[in-house]
């Protein structure tokens, strides 16, 4: 995700998901034996290898970056490709997926929303992730399934899109989800020069984030934006450094709060800073 003038915005209303977007390990187990769901590992390989949930396919969160489609067309990802990936797992759009990390909800955040993009209805995020599965004693695996591959036929939702020039703070709150030395520039991140786009305020995604659960309490959410003054009829973006994870995360969190005007950058901070002549905050 580069260089572009025009880069989407992904927003979806909470009405359309409500709270059923996250599931708990119980709940997970029991569907796991009737055989009524698919899951998606969005870790690393190497954590993947280490061990997962028995029958997870795998597919690491950055793999879903396409900095080609999104210089070209704006797009988060080009939908064919993305929807190649899934279907390498052996996913159709209409199959019932679960998708979990090592538990802290950023990367199983980034596969929702990828999804969500292509058009599937039925993805959750598992709740604690690995991390909390394996607490609660359930079973993990080294065993790498061989899912025949399936055909995926996306419908992505491409009226979801806002120009980068449309991100404005002066008629939407713009959160940014990265941490107070990205914000302020004393890091980078790997982009062409360190800060924030100019009226974001800084609000690091680890602010809603739970020590055994992937989120926070809805009602603590509500309450942590409250406080902050972030109200749920404002029109919210979330942006991160790649707008994959963070940002995402962000997304997922304040979804479940019942804030229902919330959008992603995907272009995000790389992209933003990619222009010299674009304005810049420190």
């Amino acid at each position: 995700m580069r260089t572009v003038a025009v880069v989407l915005a992904l927003s979806w209303s909470a009405a359309s998901f409500g709270a059923g977007f996250v599931v708990d390990g119980a709940q997970l187990a029991g569907e796991l034996q009737r055989g009524s769901v698919r899951l998606v590992d969005a870790e690393s390989p190497e954590s993947y290898q280490r061990a997962h949930l028995p029958g997870a396919a795998h597919l690491h969160y950055l793999d879903l970056e396409d900095a080609d489609e999104n210089a070209k067309s704006g797009q988060p990802a080009f939908a064919q490709l993305a929807a190649s990936k899934f279907a390498a797992l052996g996913l159709t759009r209409e199959a019932e997926v679960v998708v979990y990390d090592g538990g802290d909800g950023r990367a199983a955040s980034a596969l929702w929303y990828m999804l969500r993009f292509l058009g599937h209805e039925k993805v959750r995020i598992l709740d604690g992730g690995f991390r909390k599965w394996l607490a609660d004693g359930r079973p993990v695996t080294q065993q790498v399934p061989k899912p025949a591959k399936a055909v995926y036929v996306p419908r992505p939702r491409a009226d979801w899109a806002v120009r980068t020039q449309d991100v404005d703070p002066r008629r939407m709150r713009v959160l940014d989800a990265r941490s107070l030395a990205e914000f302020t520039g004393k890091e980078d991140g790997g982009a062409r020069q360190g800060g924030h786009i100019p009226g974001a305020t800084a609000f690091p995604w680890t602010r809603l984030a739970d020590p055994v659960a992937s989120f926070r309490p809805a009602t603590e959410i509500r309450r942590i934006l409250s406080a902050a003054g972030i109200a749920p009829d404002e029109e919210i973006v979330t942006y991160c450094n790649s707008g994959l994870g963070r940002s995402t995360y962000l997304l997922a969190a304040l979804t479940l709060a019942g804030y229902g005007k919330v959008k992603v950058y995907p272009g995000s901070w790389i992209e933003w800073a990619s222009d010299p002549a674009r304005p810049i905050e420190r």
